[in-house]
């Protein structure tokens, strides 16, 4: 699978902490996160109008405040990039772990009721802007005993093998859209 586990790809010490608490057994593979191409576009875009701002704008109190909004927007934009990135899922013989920024989750394969493929198509007015696909994954928590769900998208490397795994291993069936590329 692409984009999966290295020998150098170890679990952050949160996400080994939280295998151990859910008993998720050994290490096997990382899948990587990939940073979204919305975002960097967005950024790109900020990043341009700042600079157009910084040569050419108005020398103002609203000018200066612009340069300094961008800039903060997209220096938040490349935190969260780096934090998404250092994160991902962590394969375990006996479930997952999720870890991306703050956010850890741990979901043991017999947890799993249920996985299924979402489309989401976005449109500006009734212009077509693009569209974004997910799996959600339906588990009960062993923590509230109750139904809680989990969204994997394309951020991840290897979407579609990732959620086929993930379905043999709990063997539970992906239903919903199965091929994220024909949305």
């Amino acid at each position: 699978m692409a984009g999966t586990s290295k020998p150098i790809d170890v679990p952050t010490p949160r996400a080994l902490a939280s295998a151990a608490r859910s008993n998720l057994g050994e290490f096997e593979q990382r899948v990587r996160r990939r940073p979204g191409f919305g975002g960097a576009a967005a950024c790109l875009v900020i990043g341009i109008v700042v600079m157009n701002f910084v040569a050419n704008g108005p020398a103002n109190l609203w000018g200066r405040g612009v340069v300094v909004v961008g800039l903060l927007i997209v220096a938040a934009w490349v935190y969260v990039w780096f934090q998404r990135m250092r994160g991902g899922l962590y394969l375990f013989s006996e479930g997952f772990v999720d870890a991306a920024g703050r956010r850890v989750i741990s979901v043991a394969w017999s947890e799993i009721r249920s996985i299924e493929g979402q489309g989401t198509q976005f449109a500006i007015g009734s212009l077509p802007a693009g569209s974004a696909f997910a799996y959600e994954v339906a588990f009960t928590s062993r923590v509230t005993g109750h139904e809680a769900a989990w969204r994997f998208n394309t951020t991840y490397s290897g979407v579609r093998e990732l959620a086929e795994l993930i379905s043999r291993r709990s063997g539970v069936p992906v239903t919903g859209l199965t091929d994220p590329y024909q949305l």
